[in-house]
């Protein structure tokens, strides 16, 4: 009988030692396939979580032509919406001043472009918003080619915006599409400017050729901010360097998307005494633009 007890605690301890190593093993390799799927989880949280840089940038920018009479571009560049849209101004467009009102080309020529861009956006503001802020940069037109590239070529089709007759008259009847490069820009706006009547209209022609160039050359979204450090003796501006990295880590993010909207809207006007002001519609675009 004893021999028999013997056999069988025997048997049972041989047993638990053959088993003991197999049982460690398996859960050495439950414990480490936990760790690993914990490791998992924390990097694809990471991947989550990690934004890349100018994917949160917005960047409001007036950009101020100056010739004898300056030409206004409103910019904004938003990173979360991944749009880039350009709104002309009239340099006659009227914009409230301590002293009354004056207009937008006079207020530049007189104090400069950032008393204008404090005067803009102080008349789109409202009694439920502030003032916003807005950055601006003044240039001559032969410095913006220059920060663009003057080589940039771009096709701009005209019948967007002028009629069968005036395309006539420009050269442009049978092939409507004119191609330009940046520092030739000026001149066909110019003469576009000149078929078309009414200040919204013809600061549309500005909006468009400028809008055509970053849609069909977003490289120069990215080499932009460059072009401004290459001509910062020739320009004006209030961006400091930190704002200037922040707009190219914006700009170079929406030229690397795979189809960023870039486009341009109309700010409406109507006559006013000594120039035009902006109509509830055309208040509504800028003030969505300075948001």
């Amino acid at each position: 009988m004893r021999s028999k007890r013997g056999i069988f605690w025997y048997s049972l301890g041989l047993t638990l030692l053959l088993l003991l190593p197999m049982i460690l093993t398996v859960a050495f390799f439950t414990d480490q396939y936990q760790k690993q799927q914990l490791l998992r989880q924390a990097s694809a949280a990471d991947s989550t979580l990690r934004i890349e840089p100018g994917a949160q940038g917005i960047f409001p920018l007036l950009l101020v032509i100056q010739q004898e009479e300056p030409a206004f571009l409103l910019v904004r560049a938003d990173g979360p919406q991944q749009t880039l849209t350009l709104c002309a101004l009239p340099g006659s467009l009227r914009v409230n001043a301590p002293a009354g009102t004056t207009t937008l080309a006079d207020c530049t020529l007189a104090a400069g472009a950032g008393r204008a861009a404090q005067l803009l956006c102080g008349t789109v503001a409202t009694g439920e918003s502030s003032a916003p802020a807005l950055h601006y940069i003044a240039a001559t037109p032969a410095t913006w080619a220059a920060c663009a590239g003057s080589d940039a070529l771009v096709r701009f089709d005209t019948a967007a915006l002028l009629t069968p007759a005036a395309r006539q008259a420009l050269g442009y009847g049978r092939e409507p599409v004119a191609e330009c490069t940046a520092a030739q820009a000026g001149a066909l706006i110019e003469k576009m400017q000149g078929m078309l009547t009414g200040a919204s209209a013809q600061a549309d022609a500005r909006a468009a050729v400028w809008a055509a160039f970053a849609r069909q050359n977003p490289a120069l979204l990215a080499a932009f901010p460059a072009g401004l450090r290459s001509q910062s003796a020739r320009l004006l501006t209030d961006l400091l360097a930190a704002d200037v990295s922040a707009l190219e880590d914006t700009l170079t993010y929406l030229s690397t998307r795979p189809a960023p909207a870039v486009d341009y809207v109309t700010a409406e006007t109507a006559k006013a005494k000594g120039g035009v002001c902006l109509t509830d519609a055309g208040m509504a675009a800028v003030r969505d633009l300075l948001s």
